[in-house]
């Protein structure tokens, strides 16, 4: 018997040639060879909802609930279809799921999508005066694998990376630039944590949340005034954050404002660029950069 990972492993290799039938016919198995294994509805729930056949991918979040009541990642896959209720960020358990899985191909796959935030966030810290003199401390907040650790070392004093996903530390961990490595989820480090940042990076971390006041708050907590927080966001439309089949959050400038000149941070730079593609399409983002003023 298969095991669902590598029917997984599979539908993906079939979705980079662009057949989409293929995909959705190995998950098919998956599920044929392991109708207990909740893993395989999930996936296959997953495929169809980027393949544009909702009501087919409800169905089958639907039938993984059926087997595992409590399932997040079935439960938040609904959401992002319309058919649930939308929480205000991306639940832990979701988090694991997506990053701790995909550890080892995180960074390839992004660079396939044309995902160059890392670097964009770079280019504005340089923009705003920031110098290569080894002087500030900085938390990577959100640092998965660590993709941010190499381009920000050289301005860090202190470099500490925070994520929940412990593959996505240890792969952070072989690049020897982090002088620390915290696995937590991020609103519970801000809380505890002394503070005492000049830069805060979170690249690839707020699509992941609706609501931004406490993670707001908690960078605010931790960067001393005229600290620099440096982030992404997928645009969006309106005064208040959206959601969409992607699983992830989209937010417009209105929304940013609101969650952040209320929390005494003064806008700096803005890059609106694509971010990434999706199934071939372009996702247009924002990349900003704001300073503590109180």
């Amino acid at each position: 018997m298969i095991d669902v990972a590598e029917y997984w492993r599979q539908a993906q290799e079939a979705l980079e040639k662009g057949d989409t039938g293929l995909a959705v016919a190995c998950l098919e198995n998956a599920v044929r060879q392991n109708p207990a294994d909740p893993e395989a509805y999930r996936a296959l729930g997953r495929i169809l909802r980027f393949a544009g056949r909702p009501d087919e991918a409800a169905a089958w979040y639907r039938r993984c609930l059926e087997i595992a009541p409590a399932d997040a990642v079935a439960t938040m896959g609904l959401a992002a279809l319309g058919r649930g209720p939308v929480p205000e960020r991306l639940p832990n358990d979701v988090v694991l799921y997506v990053f701790d899985r995909n550890a080892g191909s995180y960074e390839a796959n992004m660079r396939s999508l044309g995902y160059r935030t890392p670097e964009v966030l770079l280019g504005l810290l340089r923009a705003e005066g920031g110098a290569e003199g080894g002087s500030l401390d900085v938390l990577d907040l959100g640092c998965g694998s660590g993709w941010c650790g190499p381009l920000f070392r050289p301005f860090a004093r202190r470099l500490v990376g925070v994520d929940l996903a412990p593959r996505m530390l240890a792969i952070a961990a072989g690049k020897h630039v982090y002088d620390e490595l915290i696995q937590s989820e991020m609103l519970e480090y801000l809380a505890r944590t002394a503070g005492g940042f000049d830069v805060v990076v979170a690249a690839n971390v707020l699509i992941y949340f609706g609501d931004l006041a406490s993670l707001a708050d908690g960078v605010a907590r931790v960067l001393r005034p005229g600290g620099r927080f440096l982030f992404d966001v997928e645009k969006g439309e309106g005064p208040e954050p959206g959601f969409h089949v992607g699983g992830r959050y989209t937010h417009s400038l209105a929304v940013l404002e609101s969650a952040l000149l209320s929390r005494g941070f003064a806008f700096g730079r803005i890059h609106e660029t694509v971010m990434r593609t999706e199934l071939g399409a372009p996702i247009a983002g924002l990349h900003c950069v704001v300073r503590r003023t109180s």
